[in-house]
């Protein structure tokens, strides 16, 4: 006996958009993916990832002035700075750090870091800043007198030019230092403020030859780099990837320009290239 009820499945337009609206997430992630251009490509070095706005030096002009980037025979990230290599511990996408060591600390003994550069860095500059987490430390090398400071910590057991003696000043020092005692040399270099506490037990004691003090530079610190300029966030508005080339004309230098699935442009990406929105980095 028929009851009447139909249990046949009735077609509605509703019905025939729902596959598709289950696979749009995925067309869309597609397609953000093949948009990224190919010269802004992430990379690796040692292990470690480089993304945009961080890009490899004479490998890509994509990414941001003040962040390229040297990978030294596929193994050893360098961020080089005022023509300084400092090693590049760690990149924290989210956070817009860089954790960097100086890299002067790998050629010598681990207690006894020999550095020769003074970081300096430009307050102007709108890249690179240090951070709240970074404090100072002041190396004196080779005095001829003996530092009296009540917090100099002598590092005895380094090897002084003609036995001339270094020192360490945990709490960063002048630099007028060098004069006053007749050290060659005096070195300012970040540390990060939580590691200094391991270079001395306490003020006025000797520093433990354990290789702590070498350990605390080495450990290195922070800096973190602004991935917003008003330039770059137009080109990224209109779906593009900022970054610099080599201006083909006679005054050589570096030409901004906006990277698009569709090739370089000069400002911004033109309409129907840029249509999927970047994700920040």
């Amino acid at each position: 006996m028929n009851s009447g009820v139909n249990y046949q499945t009735r077609f509605t337009p509703e019905r025939a958009m729902a596959p598709l609206l289950l696979l749009l997430p995925a067309l869309v992630l597609v397609a953000v993916a093949d948009a990224l251009p190919s010269s802004c490509s992430n990379v690796t070095c040692g292990g470690q990832v480089v993304q945009y706005p961080f890009s490899l030096l004479n490998k890509s002009d994509c990414g941001y002035p003040g962040l390229g980037l040297v990978c030294e025979d596929n193994a050893t990230l360098i961020l080089p700075v005022q023509a300084h290599r400092y090693r590049v511990v760690s990149i924290d996408y989210q956070a817009h750090t860089v954790a960097v060591s100086d890299a002067d600390v790998d050629e010598y003994a681990i207690g006894c870091p020999r550095l020769h550069m003074n970081l300096t860095i430009d307050t102007t500059s709108y890249w690179l800043q240090l951070t709240p987490s970074d404090s100072n430390v002041t190396f004196l090398y080779n005095c001829d007198k003996n530092v009296s400071l009540s917090t100099a910590v002598e590092l005895s057991w380094c090897q002084g030019d003609g036995g001339k003696r270094w020192y360490v000043l945990p709490d960063g020092g002048t630099g007028a230092e060098a004069y006053e005692y007749e050290c060659e040399e005096v070195v300012v270099a970040p540390v990060l403020t939580v590691h200094k506490e391991g270079i001395v037990g306490g003020p006025g004691a000797p520093a433990s030859p354990n290789g702590s003090i070498g350990e605390v530079v080495r450990a290195g610190f922070q800096l973190m780099y602004n991935a917003h300029s008003r330039q770059c966030d137009g080109c990224e508005r209109s779906g593009g990837w900022c970054g610099y080339r080599h201006n083909q004309t006679g005054a050589g230098g570096m030409k901004f320009s906006c990277f698009c699935d569709n090739g370089p442009k000069a400002d911004h990406c033109v309409s129907g290239y840029g249509m999927f929105a970047r994700r920040d980095t």
